[in-house]
Formats: C-alpha cells, sequence, structure tokens
C-alpha cells in the first residue's frame, strides 16, 4: 500500500517532455501481463470444469436415487386388490404385500364415535337465542340455566428456559396465584401436575403462589418451552399516558368496584382514583365511573373494559413548559379484576386418557369456548346449531377406548353440565346420546373386532360401509401393468442419464475460444460475451475419461447375463425380456419391446424381480440394479474427488488444490508486475526531471545571446 501511495505522489505525467506517460506505461505492462492473463485463463477452465462434473454428480444422485427405490422388493411386487361389493367393502393395497385371498361374511356393527346432544335449547327465550359472538358475560341473561363466576385474572405464559436461572411467571408485587386446581403447566408439550406447598416427585411442578416461581420434580432442560395457564387474585397493569390521552383498555368483562389507579400528580402528590358502579346502558353493559372521591374524572364499561377521561382528569398532568420537548406524562398503576370460569373435560383416546382444563374469560364468546374445546388435544368436536338452540359434542374417533365407561367425560366445573345442558345426557337417554362401538365382523372364518372401519391388516387396508350377512371377497393379485409401467420409468431415467453424458462427451471443443479477459470483456457487449463464454465452456468435458468410463461399465452391467439359482434360464439378461440397446450404434440408449416385457412379466414375476435386484458376492451373481448402483455409487466418488461438492474446501480435491496452486502464482505475478510499474514510473520520472534540467539550464543561457 504505501508502494502505492509512494507512486502516486512522484509519478510524472510528461510535462516536461510532452510524452504520454501513462499509456506509455500502460501499454508496456499490457505487453507484461500476457503470462498472468494466461494463468487466469487457466484458472476459470479449471472453474467450468469443476462446476461441469458437479453437474454430473447431481445428475448421478438422481439416477442413483431412482436405482434405491428399485432395489426395494415393493418395486416389483406390485400388487391390485378388488372387492366383490364395494358399496359394503372396499379396499386398498401396498405394494410388496402377498398375494391373497380374504372373505368377510358378515358384518355384525359398524364403528361409532360417542356423541351427545343437549336435551334442550339453551337460551330463556326462542325469540331471543343466546348470540354466540357477544361476550358470556353480556348475554348470560339470554341462557336458560344461570351462570357462575369467579373473580380474578385469568393469565397465560410461554417461557424459555436458561441454564442455571429460576423459571418465574415473574409476578407483580402484591399478586397472588390462585385456583391451583385449575392452573396447566406444559414442558416442551408435556404436561405436568400442579402441587402446593410439598416437595415435587417426577411429572409434578410446585408452585409458590406468592412470587410466581415454578420448581421441577424433574430437571428441566435449557432452552426448553415452558407454557402456563393460571389465574391471579387481580391484574395489575402500568401504563403510561399524556395530556391526549381519552381512553385506557383494559381486559373486558371487568367486576365492579374493584378498579384502582394510582398516579403522581404534577405536584408529585399521589392520587387513587376508584370506580362506582351506575347501572345498564342502553346496550345491555355495565357501565360505571372513575371517581376521586365525589369528583368524577371518566366513565369505565365494565364489558369492553374501556376507561374513558373527562376534562376533569386532564388537569393532574404537570403543566406544560415552553422549553418542554415532551408532553406532559401520568404513570399510571392500574389493579383491576376479571370475572371468569372454568370447566374440564377428559376423554378416552387410541393415544390414551386425556385430560384438559380450560379457563374462560368472561370476555369471551361462547363462539371462542368451542373453538377452544375443538383445538384441544381431546379429540372432540363441539357445535351450538342456531336452529334447534342445541350443542352437540362428538369424539372425533369412532370406537371404544373405555370399556369401564363412557368416553366423554365432564370433571370440572358447570358450564357444560349446567349451562348448556349435558349434565342429564347419558347412555339412558336415547336420542341425545350415541353409544360408542367398536366394529364387529369374520373374516376368512376368525369373528373379530377393529375400533375403526378402516383398518389393515396384512398389507391390505380395509374400509367397513354397512352392516351385512352377504359374504364380501377381497383379492390380493399381481398388477403387471404396474411392474411393466415400474420398468418402463426406469428405462426412461436411464436414457436420460445417458443422453446428458453422452452429449458432454461429445461437445464439440471450440480451441480459439478462451476465457475472456479483463481487457477483452470491455470491448464486448454483454450479449457477445456471453456467446463467447458458450463457445468457451464448449467441450469442458469432452471425451472425459471418468464419464466415458461410466458409459462403458453401464453397458456392461446391462448386458451381462445374471447367474441366480432361482432365474428363469430363459430370462437371464435384458434381451431376453425385451429391453435392448436402440438402432443407433452411437449411443448406449435403450429401447423396449412392449409385447416381449409384458409377456415375461406374465409369464414368471420372480424371475424379473431377480434379473433386476438379484444380490449375490460376485457380480456376475448380482442383478443389474444392483450392478448399476455399484458403478454409479463408484463414479460419484470419483467425481467428488477430482471436483469435491458445494461443502468440500480445495484442499479436499484434485481440481481445487491445482485453482489454489494457481492462485498462488497469480497472486507473486500480480507483486512483480506492480513492481515493474513502480520502476518503469521511477525511469519516466527520472527522465522527466533530467529534461526539465535540461530545459532549465538551456533557458539560463539562453539570456546570454539576447
Amino acid at each position: 500500500m504505501k508502494g502505492s501511495e509512494f507512486i502516486v505522489v512522484m509519478r510524472v505525467t510528461g510535462l516536461a517532455s510532452g510524452m504520454n506517460i501513462d499509456e506509455i506505461v500502460e501499454n508496456m505492462m499490457k505487453a507484461q501481463s500476457i503470462p498472468l492473463n494466461k494463468i487466469k485463463q487457466q484458472k476459470t477452465l479449471l472453474e467450468w470444469q469443476r462446476d461441469s462434473y458437479r453437474e454430473m454428480n447431481t445428475l448421478l444422485l438422481d439416477f442413483r436415487s431412482q436405482l434405491t427405490n428399485m432395489k426395494l422388493s415393493s418395486f416389483y411386487r406390485t400388487r391390485s386388490v378388488a372387492s366383490t361389493n364395494e358399496d359394503i367393502v372396499s379396499a386398498t393395497v401396498a405394494s410388496g404385500t402377498g398375494q391373497a385371498s380374504y372373505t368377510i361374511s358378515k358384518i355384525s356393527s359398524l364403528a361409532v364415535a360417542e356423541s351427545r346432544m343437549t336435551n334442550s335449547g339453551i337460551s330463556k327465550q326462542s325469540s331471543n337465542k343466546v348470540d354466540t359472538t357477544k361476550s358470556l358475560f353480556t348475554v348470560q341473561g339470554a341462557f336458560a340455566n344461570e351462570m357462575s363466576w369467579k373473580q380474578g385474572s385469568v393469565e397465560s405464559k410461554s417461557i424459555v428456559t436458561k441454564e442455571g436461572e429460576p423459571i418465574t411467571l415473574g409476578l407483580a408485587d402484591g399478586v397472588q396465584i390462585t385456583d391451583l386446581e385449575n392452573m396447566t403447566v406444559e414442558v416442551n408439550g408435556i404436561k405436568y401436575t400442579v402441587i402446593d406447598g410439598e416437595t415435587p416427585k417426577s411429572g409434578e411442578v410446585m408452585v409458590n403462589k406468592d412470587t410466581g416461581e415454578l420448581t421441577f420434580g424433574d430437571t428441566i432442560a435449557a432452552n426448553s418451552t415452558v407454557k402456563v395457564n393460571y389465574v391471579t387474585d387481580k391484574k395489575v397493569e402500568n401504563k403510561t399516558i399524556t395530556k391526549d390521552t381519552t381512553q385506557i383498555q383494559l381486559k373486558g368483562a371487568l367486576v365492579a368496584g374493584q378498579i384502582k389507579l394510582s398516579f403522581k400528580d404534577g405536584t408529585d402528590t399521589t392520587i387513587e382514583l376508584s370506580d362506582e358502579y351506575t347501572g345498564i346502558d342502553t346496550n345491555g353493559n355495565r357501565i360505571g365511573k372513575i371517581k376521586d372521591g365525589d369528583k368524577v374524572v371518566g366513565e369505565i364499561n365494565y364489558e369492553t373494559g374501556v376507561i374513558t377521561f373527562n376534562s376533569e382528569f386532564s388537569k393532574y398532568f404537570p403543566a406544560e413548559t415552553e422549553n418542554s420537548k415532551e408532553k406532559p406524562k401520568l404513570e399510571l398503576t392500574i389493579t383491576s379484576q376479571q370475572n371468569y370460569f372454568s370447566f374440564g373435560l377428559t376423554t378416552h383416546t387410541s393415544k390414551g386418557k386425556i385430560d384438559e382444563k380450560f379457563l374462560i374469560q368472561g370476555s369471551e364468546s361462547l363462539n371462542s369456548v368451542m373453538s377452544k374445546v375443538n383445538n384441544s388435544k381431546l379429540g372432540v368436536t363441539m357445535f351450538y346449531d342456531s336452529y334447534s338452540d342445541k350443542v352437540t359434542m362428538t369424539r372425533k374417533e369412532t370406537g371404544v377406548y373405555n370399556e369401564n365407561g363412557q368416553e366423554i367425560e365432564f370433571t370440572d366445573g358447570d358450564f357444560l353440565t349446567q349451562v348448556l345442558g349435558f349434565h342429564n345426557i347419558t347412555p339412558d337417554t336415547p336420542g341425545n346420546y350415541v353409544k360408542a362401538e367398536n366394529a364387529t365382523f369374520i373374516i376368512n372364518g376368525l369373528e373379530t373386532s377393529r375400533q375403526s372401519n378402516t383398518f389393515s391388516m396384512n398389507g391390505v387396508t380395509f374400509t367397513l360401509k354397512k352392516t351385512t350377512d352377504t359374504p364380501v371377497t377381497i383379492n390380493v393379485n399381481n398388477d403387471n401393468d404396474a411392474l411393466f409401467e415400474n420398468i418402463k420409468n426406469f428405462v426412461d431415467k436411464y436414457n436420460e442419464l445417458v443422453e446428458k453424458i453422452e452429449k458432454k462427451l461429445s461437445e464439440p471443443k471450440y480451441k480459439d475460444y478462451l476465457p475472456l479477459t479483463d481487457d477483452e470483456k470491455e470491448e464486448l457487449s454483454e450479449t457477445q460475451q456471453e456467446k463467447w463464454e458458450n463457445m468457451a465452456k464448449s467441450g469442458i468435458l469432452r471425451n472425459d475419461s471418468i464419464l466415458s468410463g461410466l458409459i462403458t461399465q453401464m453397458r456392461t452391467a446391462i448386458y451381462s447375463g445374471v447367474n441366480q439359482d432361482d432365474l428363469d434360464s430363459a430370462m437371464k439378461s435384458l434381451s431376453a425380456i425385451g429391453i435392448t440397446t436402440t438402432a443407433d450404434f452411437t449411443t448406449a440408449k435403450l429401447e423396449i419391446n412392449e409385447s416381449k416385457l409384458k409377456a415375461a412379466i406374465e409369464k414368471d414375476p420372480n424371475s424379473i424381480e431377480l434379473l433386476f435386484n438379484g444380490t449375490g458376492a460376485t457380480d456376475g451373481q448380482k442383478g443389474v440394479i444392483q450392478r448399476l448402483y455399484d458403478k454409479v455409487n463408484a463414479t460419484m466418488d470419483q467425481l467428488k474427488e477430482r471436483a469435491g461438492n458445494s461443502y468440500s474446501v480445495n484442499n479436499q480435491f484434485t481440481i481445487g488444490r491445482q485453482l489454489d496452486d494457481l492462485d498462488d502464482r497469480i497472486e507473486r505475478f500480480e507483486d512483480r508486475l506492480a513492481d515493474l510499474e513502480t520502476r518503469y514510473y521511477s525511469q519516466f520520472t527520472a527522465m522527466e526531471q533530467a529534461i526539465q534540467k535540461a530545459n532549465s539550464q538551456a533557458a539560463y543561457l539562453a539570456q546570454f545571446f539576447q
């Protein structure tokens, strides 16, 4: 860097000699840079070759995936399935399933899911049904049965644990956790039993109600996600407002008479405000006043949680001065309570017994409650029909999972049982209760049952649709058409690979087109550069030994006979079953005699599998696919050794090491050119200085002859 700076300072641009020194030096450096440009062109050619090898390796990777699939027995053991009566029993079959016949002689019952429907409407008046979109606390009077409420604040929190740090809910001062029996704690989706004041065991978590700290009976790893739903005795919020603030938003369904606001006014005096319930507005909302003693400073809507301040409240703000950059603020601390309720549900499912607890805020609607139930892990569907004014609850899974009782159990709270009316819906109330049942049937003389109408047996998936005493037979047979298509797709993939490799091997090489130097690029348009580069890249893998060797090896693998003891003697090569090379002798592509191949498949599908997929210790014993897989795998290793892959560093493959060597040569050459350029400019500078000195002396002498 210092040498370059020195050159900039000392360069003389021909002021004395009148010569264009920069142009002269530039031309001299161009001549000296010719060997460097050749090295850079070598590097570019190597990079192109590396990229072409990697492109070929990607093609081989795709083909190897095809070969991997063809090494599976299911590729050859294609099956079809047919039912003698699809309206009663249908079936599907997986590849590789054994040929068989199944007769379902009787279907006594189909699997049924437990379902319940409320006995009567949930609304007090049929002309004024419950609005399922409005908050439950607002519409509670529309329900036929009275709702019970608790007071507190429903909260939820998600905590990502950190090594060595306590797991805590971070309660505000003076706030306590209540209603522990309905608190839920999950760690990475696993539920823990909440306990109070005891040493927790494995699967338990102890909760400190005053601090919110959680102590687990198990070691909780760092970066675990802890999700907690809980209730506190009150809600404490801090809000900063300006003089322009006319409203603040709290949670809805607030408890009247429990709202407190405290702050310091402009005189630094602590002010405490409270609410006073005043009645019901024209929209049916409970409303009240916010008061400072006897002075009214605002109004509150308990249903929506909105507090609206009046002009009296603005007097609490500090006076605004001319020099103040910000508007006066108040720091509010707001304490409130909410109306809420809770309930629990238990279901018996294929995953075992599932318990869920729900904390419902009074501001939530019936639609919201049903959505929470439906989206839970319980596996039930709950909905309200406005026409009949009834609610239904159905387990999603059919069948019996609780031999000793009901599949859906109401465990805690009276919202579902009393308010929605599920309390008296039992197996003894026909029409409103559908009992869960298993499917029972006789198959091949064996009487059995399933919890679902769709079930699998020996690779066959059956679907029972109707009860019947009429036998239905399911036959599993070879699907020769599917096997033919599988083999045809393989030949297409093989030909596609061969075509791309042979194109690279025969691509013409244009020796007069070398990679463009930087100076040459400046003289060409982008379109011209692209055309030139395409010509220069052509033939980069022409007659490549690795790729041409693969073509030869694959041709040998295709044509060599397969020696397997159980293989039909007339089917020991691909040509024997109708797969041969094309009439064009310049390519290794294959073509299929469809009638001959189909006849071979029909005759002996087992021999077809052995011909393609037979295994053995020697190459002669291996099937065609096993051979091709070995050849392709070995070639991919060779290509990786030559050109690496996107994750390789240069010193791990041959071309990479060559590129590193060229980079070193380029760096050394550029250093020599920099030194040479410096020397040229030094020489021209000395010449300019000598001419300037001679001119000065001539001018000095000339004055004596005037």
